[in-house]
């Protein structure tokens, strides 16, 4: 620390405050606040180990200024102005959010002395008889309420639900409201339109609307579907359809069938909305829980919303270049996020209890805790969670905190690269981090669309490569965690079989690599792959009979197969517009499809798992080739045909083809080898193998 710092320390307040650090530029960089200035101040500049973080801050301080205030709550909330005013780098600087979209129904100032009541059995008649219009009075809108989205909060005008942070769920509701209860949709201004004119609008000749403002519903009548409304957006559905089950079952007593059928057709669409209105806490309260995820100066929070009991919206935000600790975070979000929920329209969005992965600063926690007390009257609990549902809660926002990190990075990894003078990024941290956690989420999903009995971690590939029976071999590809393993990829000869019969070389191949596993020399994977088709996977589940008294049926792999299908000109002509059908990847006229035992059609699991597949199947198909030809090329080499005079390479080839290798050969007449080589050819071959006595 420079002399002037240490000078500059010795002059600050122990009293409570906010600071504000500078660099060498004399720009604010970053802004804090303290119960005691001097103390917390000090604790940057004394010799300490501190996190690599705080050093990198500290390292860019030149200067500091404080503010004195009269106590930690007004220290608060000066933090946080500051922070919008400066902006400093190493602050995560949380931007203004918007207000949220509240359902409100509006005020109802009927009065059952003077509601007009009409019998209900009687409508239609009375719609079309003009002695009608005269007889009631016109109707007041305000003793028909509606439901109706709003971002104000005005308690004096309705009462208010939410807020909601999912506006098109909030439209689709409010639908789905009109079309089961009827209620009226149209403002006050229309209401009274329609009303003078006695003749209703569109929705009641649609059947949406029970037509209030011309007195073919009761005001009493059209308060009951009011006040059922609000049982449902207090969560209280169980209760609406027990009312309503009473009630058809009444009907259905009374034999007034129609309108028994009405009311379960309620029930049912209510049973709609019961579903996506899911408990997740129980007693109906109101919580918020916090994640974070941090990786190379970039940090997400991400935040779980649960009011009434209900999660009803999760939260991501972004921070880049953030040089605090996850505590320091945490603390900062919070106290950013709160504060500007504390007052106006978003005021119900601060919940009773807010959950936090792990433990904030006491001061910090006390500040806040102070803060609410004074502004809302009211204490707000801030803790970490105690028991497994509250748990749960802040395990799921961490997850999808992280979740959404790697796939904002994934889309904006130029963006990344670029912020590495700053930050010092390391890309291949980041890069390897990404792919494991992308390799993580396919094999989930290979796993789920596959109804397999585990995650594949480990998945081996066998695929047979011969000309004719010459040569004939077998390779396992191996991948482990979404990625090759070439130390466990493995070469097979086949020992059984010189004719083309790739279902007994598979056989025989698969026998062996189950022998290994019992033999305890190299277990079994999660998933075997054959490249092949419906036969292939056959032989598969013929070796697994086999084994299943030496295998347990847990160490027992799955097995699937992959196969190249021809499509007919039709399918081909359609399918080459997107390279991409719903079954398996479109390629060159051929679709790649996959098998499963004891199943008649092939599987269809989408293109990026196909074409995961796919990559497996092929490595095990270059590996095989590669054995395959190596073989070969050794045998053209060593072979005792090419050392007879006046064979050649091409009469080699003409010979191995045909007939295997040169032992097969050696037993073959003349006349028989003639049919591939000219006659003088074969009888040099039969004489060299078969010399005169």
């Amino acid at each position: 620390m420079t002399y002037d710092l240490n000078s500059r320390l010795k002059s600050v307040s122990n009293s409570p405050g906010v600071y504000l650090m500078k660099n060498m530029e004399g720009d604010v960089i970053y802004v804090g606040k303290a119960k005691n200035l001097k103390k917390r101040i000090s604790q940057y500049f004394s010799n300490k180990k501190t996190d690599i973080k705080t050093e990198h801050l500290v390292s860019k301080i030149k200067s500091f200024e404080t503010i004195v205030v009269n106590n930690e709550v007004e220290a608060f909330l000066l933090e946080n102005n500051l922070i919008k005013n400066y902006k400093p780098k190493y602050n995560i600087n949380l931007k203004d959010d918007k207000t949220y979209p509240y359902l409100k129904i509006t005020k109802n100032n009927s009065n059952p002395a003077r509601t007009h009541k009409l019998n209900n059995k009687n409508n239609e008649n009375k719609k079309n008889d003009e002695n009608t219009k005269n007889i009631c009075r016109k109707p007041n809108p305000s003793d028909f309420p509606y439901l109706t989205k709003t971002r104000s909060y005005d308690k004096s005008s309705g009462e208010y639900f939410g807020p909601y942070s999912n506006v098109k769920a909030v439209s689709d509701f409010i639908k789905m409201i009109n079309k089961i209860f009827k209620i009226r949709t149209c403002n006050d201004t229309k209401f009274k339109l329609f009303a003078s004119k006695n003749k209703p609008c569109v929705y009641y000749q649609i059947n949406r609307c029970f037509a209030p403002c011309c007195g073919y519903i009761s005001a009493e009548d059209y308060n009951n579907l009011i006040k059922e409304i609000k049982m449902l957006l207090q969560g209280k559905n169980n209760q609406i359809i027990k009312n309503l089950k009473n009630m058809m079952d009444t009907y259905v007593k009374e034999q007034n069938f129609e309108a028994a059928i009405k009311i379960r057709d309620k029930i049912n669409s209510l049973h709609i909305i019961s579903v996506s209105q899911s408990t997740v806490i129980s007693g109906g309260k109101n919580i918020d829980a916090v994640g974070c995820y941090s990786e190379n100066n970039i940090s997400v929070i991400d935040l779980i919303m649960i009011r009434n009991g209900k999660m009803i919206d999760s939260k991501n935000y972004y921070f880049k270049n953030v040089y605090l600790t996850d505590e320091e975070i945490i603390s900062s979000f919070i106290d950013q996020y709160y504060v500007s929920k504390s007052n106006g329209d978003n005021i119900n969005l601060i919940p009773d209890e807010i959950l936090l992965p792990f433990s904030i600063s006491s001061e910090n926690r006390n500040i806040l805790i102070e803060f609410f007390k004074k502004t809302l009257g009211k204490k707000i609990k801030l803790n970490i969670p105690n028991n497994e549902k509250n748990k749960n809660l802040v395990m799921i926002a961490s997850n999808n905190a992280k979740n959404n990190f790697y796939e904002r990075n994934a889309a904006k990894i130029d963006k990344i690269h670029s912020s590495r003078d700053n930050g010092g990024y390391d890309d291949g941290i980041y890069e390897n981090a990404h792919n494991n956690y992308h390799n993580e989420k396919l094999l989930e999903s290979l796993k789920q669309h596959l109804n397999l009995k585990k995650i594949p971690k480990i998945i081996e590939c066998f695929d047979i490569s011969n000309i004719s029976g010459t040569y004939p071999v077998a390779s396992k590809a191996v991948f482990k965690d979404g990625l090759k393993e070439t130390s466990l990829y493995r070469k097979y000869k086949i020992r059984s079989k010189n004719t083309p019969d790739d279902y007994a070389m598979m056989y025989e191949v698969l026998t062996r690599r189950f022998k290994n596993a019992v033999d305890g020399s190299d277990p079994l994977p999660d998933l075997i792959m054959a490249d092949g088709g419906k036969g292939q996977l056959n032989v598969f589940t013929e070796v697994k009979k086999e084994f299943k008294d030496y295998i347990s049926e847990a160490l027992m792999p799955d097995i699937i197969s992959i196969a190249k299908v021809k499509e007919n000109r039709k399918n081909a002509y359609n399918k080459k517009k997107t390279n991409v059908e719903a079954g398996g990847v479109y390629k060159k006229n051929f679709t790649d499809k996959i098998y499963l035992p004891n199943r008649k059609n092939e599987v269809k699991i989408p293109p990026n798992l196909i074409l995961f597949l796919m990559s497996i199947r092929d490595e095990a198909h270059r590996f095989a080739v590669t054995f395959h030809s190596s073989l070969k090329r050794k045998a053209v080499v060593t072979s005792e045909l090419l050392n007879i005079k006046g064979v050649g390479l091409s009469s080699y080839k003409k010979l191995i083809e045909s007939f295997g290798d040169v032992n097969n050969i050696k037993h073959l007449q003349a006349e028989e080898l003639s049919k591939c080589v000219n006659a003088k050819i074969a009888k040099i071959i039969y004489e060299h193998f078969n010399p005169p006595v």
